[in-house]
């Protein structure tokens, strides 16, 4: 069930484009009593299943949860999914709301309009509302039915060329200033942000806390783990030196600087080491996940992806899905711990397809690889990087990146990019 905020009285928040959200009581009933009369409305009467879904997207918007309708979330409370299925193959969700769309187009063609309208946007569950504009008045049609309304509005003139000519001159000074003026703010609109502002805008724009989900030991000790059950015997050392609450003093830095970045753009975020975090969890927002090895809920999305995990014996490698006999991104774990010398990350940005949440993954091989990846992450100059061998257009695209980092007597360096796959 999507949590419901207790919505807040106050003033309209109304976008450039007209929309807005219901702030007051009466803004939200009025919203409500214009969805009955589309709900009764023979477009939507006799077709339970659409009503039902523009019923429960509205709903939920007015109770301020619109940002957490996803596909998945809609499948579950409306067409009685379970949380697991496969929203690939199962298109239930999106046919539905593409038909709601077409709909409520069908409905305001036909019906005179009311103090609101509801739209549902291509591309968004969230339904989005505006109060109805007066129709525009309609001029006569035909070249001869104008000039003849004109005529008889205006009284007779002496026609004077000069003016005339000076008449359009200055028209065409003040067509081109707005021009001129549209298309300076044209520019500007377009103007590229900021690389390290524009991979982290999916995260930073989220109204839902973030969660920043450390590995730890027991995530190390694979599905066979250690398992720390609570009882009346268990000490109170026993519990502090356990493998579900020891992490890796680099990666609890890594975490930190994740959190730093929160704070200073003024995002919620929360803690949870890996052993903690649920599926219903990660459902609730955007999740940063720290950790390759250590870290299950890493482990899940990166076998499906080109760059992939490989580990067999005391070596771990980076395979490359579309280079299988690429060996050289690759760690052994029986290396003396002050003769290693270089070690490997990945770094996602993707839409979980199974929570429908973005999700930044910073994953090292090794402890060195995401300490490096985090400063990669975290560092406005060293995020520069990525613009360099990023395509047209990345800003909206999944991503998934190899970086390299020498490593010195325990130290990690600078992190290089090795490979990329945007998609």
């Amino acid at each position: 069930m999507v949590t419901q905020n207790e919505p807040v009285d106050g003033p309209t928040l109304r976008a450039s484009n007209g929309f807005f959200h219901p702030s007051t009581d009466l803004e939200r009933e009025g919203v409500r009593g214009e969805l009955r009369k589309i709900l009764e409305s023979p477009v939507f009467h006799n077709s339970k299943r659409y009503a039902e879904v523009l019923k429960f997207i509205v709903d939920q918007t007015l109770a301020g949860c619109g940002d957490q309708l996803k596909e998945r979330t809609i499948g579950i409370e409306v067409f009685h999914r379970t949380p697991d299925y496969d929203t690939a193959t199962d298109h239930a969700v999106r046919s539905a709301v593409a038909e709601v769309r077409k709909r409520l187009a069908l409905y305001y063609q036909q019906s005179t309009r009311g103090q609101y309208r509801i739209e549902v946007l291509p591309g968004s569950y969230m339904p989005q509302f505006r109060q109805a504009t007066e129709r525009p008045i309609q001029l006569p049609s035909g070249r001869d039915s104008v000039l003849e309304s004109s005529e008889r509005a205006a009284p007779a003139t002496i026609k004077r060329p000069g003016r005339s000519r000076w008449l359009g001159s200055k028209k065409l000074a003040v067509g081109c200033a707005i021009l001129v003026t549209s298309v300076a703010a044209l520019v500007v609109y377009v103007r590229p942000r900021d690389t390290f502002e524009s991979f982290w805008r999916p995260i930073l724009s989220s109204r839902s806390p973030v969660l920043l989900c450390i590995g730890n030991v027991q995530g190390g000790l694979g599905p066979q783990g250690e398992k720390l059950i609570p009882s009346l015997t268990l000490t109170l050392s026993d519990f502090q030196n356990s493998a579900m609450e020891t992490v890796s003093e680099r990666d609890a830095i890594t975490a930190a600087k994740f959190a730093g970045l929160m704070e200073a753009n003024g995002q919620r975020y929360e803690f949870k080491s890996q052993s903690d975090a649920t599926f219903t969890d990660l459902q609730r927002g955007p999740f940063i996940l720290v950790g390759l090895l250590n870290n299950s809920w890493t482990q899940r999305l990166v076998p499906k992806l080109r760059f992939t995990v490989e580990q067999t014996s005391t070596i771990v490698r980076i395979r490359d899905s579309n280079n299988p006999s690429r060996q050289d991104w690759s760690v052994d774990y029986s290396t003396p711990y002050l003769d290693m010398t270089r070690d490997y990350a990945l770094v996602l940005r993707v839409l979980d397809p199974k929570t429908e949440q973005i999700v930044v993954v910073d994953a090292g091989i090794t402890v060195f690889g995401t300490f490096a990846a985090g400063d990669f992450l975290t560092n406005k100059d060293e995020m520069k990087k990525l613009a360099a061998i990023a395509p047209p257009g990345w800003e909206k695209k999944n991503m998934e990146i190899v970086l390299s980092t020498d490593v010195i007597r325990g130290r990690s360096g600078p992190a290089t990019i090795v490979a990329s796959q945007f998609w």
